[in-house]
């Protein structure tokens, strides 16, 4: 009997010892977003991998973060950097104003963030990581002038708008690249999987690429290549344009004319408009701009504006008028410069006013 009962007891005992551990057993055990992760991954390859697909991918990615434990988190950072590598070399030999159209809202800002870690009772986030996304109805132009005015001042701030694109693509890819090389050194598998240094050689080659222009961009893109818009100046209408390099040949579509070639040039920029803007140096001398208004008048242009911007970011873009006939006179010589001429028909005149230059 009483080793019928000890049997009893011990069957029971063994009964509830199990039960807990088969509850938990039964239990869903999250996979902190790994799953998601691969869907997400999954459709951005189906898609084309495109600038676009990137996007999607990137957006889904921030959405999982806030889940994620340490190894996805880590996984996440491997696999975005790298697979951004390809919408942006599909459009690396295009134009920079096409790249920027295809990339700057949609791979660029994910590039620029910081890396994709996971949650930390003690870690401090960047408060200005939410600053580098675009914002609702941004366009690609209003997304970059923010950000140069924002949190890339130190970058791109001294750059005039239509240059920004070049500088911020720039940063992308050197952020990238720095991004790349940490993932891959941090992962204990890639040593065996010659594909993830491969993506790291090829952000590498993205870089030189990318950041050898740069220096030529930021000399050209300074605001104080520009004269200084006062007062009389007017907003920048839509006009065929020129500027004049340091030699004082004139460039239009990167070709340059001199002396009787101008002429010509001129007739072929105007078309049918009756105005031509020119892009001048402010230490011009103004016997040289009588020349090119010269120049200008012989092929058809009646009106010659000169581009000037206004002294605070974003150097917004504003015209003055010229002529070698203008009914404001300045009363200044020959050697005195282009920008002290604009200067003093800010004293004398206002917008609309054609400066007289002899």
């Amino acid at each position: 009997m009483m080793r019928a009962l000890a049997v009893g007891l011990l069957v029971a005992a063994s009964a509830c010892a199990r039960e807990p551990i088969q509850v938990e057993t039964q239990a869903p055990v999250g996979d902190y977003g790994a799953g998601e992760l691969r869907t997400a991954i999954d459709k951005f390859v189906t898609a084309g991998r495109t600038p676009a697909a990137f996007n999607e991918l990137s957006a889904r990615v921030l959405e999982l973060r806030p889940g994620m434990d340490r190894t996805v988190a880590e996984q996440s950072e491997l696999k975005l950097v790298t697979l951004a590598l390809q919408p942006v070399q599909s459009v690396s030999a295009r134009p920079i104003a096409e790249q920027v159209t295809a990339l700057a809202l949609t791979v660029w800002p994910m590039l620029l963030a910081p890396s994709i870690e996971a949650d930390a009772v003690l870690m401090q986030r960047d408060p200005k990581a939410a600053e580098l996304m675009p914002r609702a109805k941004e366009t690609a132009a209003q997304y970059l002038q923010r950000l140069c005015g924002g949190p890339l001042a130190s970058d791109c701030k001294q750059i005039v708008p239509e240059h920004q694109g070049a500088i911020v693509g720039a940063l992308a890819v050197r952020r990238a690249t720095e991004r790349a090389r940490n993932a891959v050194a941090g992962c204990l598998m890639c040593g065996t999987e010659p594909g993830w240094h491969e993506a790291v050689r090829g952000w590498e080659a993205q870089d030189r690429m990318m950041n050898s222009a740069v220096h030529e961009v930021e000399r050209i893109a300074d605001p104080a290549n520009w004269p200084t818009a006062g007062n009389a100046s007017e907003v920048m209408p839509s006009l065929p344009s020129a500027q004049l390099d340091s030699i004082g040949a004139v460039v239009i579509g990167g070709q340059r004319y001199a002396g009787s070639e101008r002429i010509a040039a001129f007739r072929d920029l105007r078309g049918t408009a009756n105005a031509i803007a020119l892009h001048l140096r402010p230490e011009l001398s103004l016997a040289q701009v009588k020349g090119l208004i010269v120049d200008a008048k012989a092929s058809g242009a009646s009106k010659i504006a000169v581009v000037a911007r206004l002294p605070v970011y974003p150097w917004e873009p504003r015209v003055y008028w010229l002529s070698e006939s203008g009914t404001t006179r300045a009363g200044l010589r020959l050697t005195d410069s282009l920008q002290l001429l604009l200067h003093t028909v800010d004293h004398v005149a206002g917008p609309g006013a054609v400066a007289r230059v002899d």
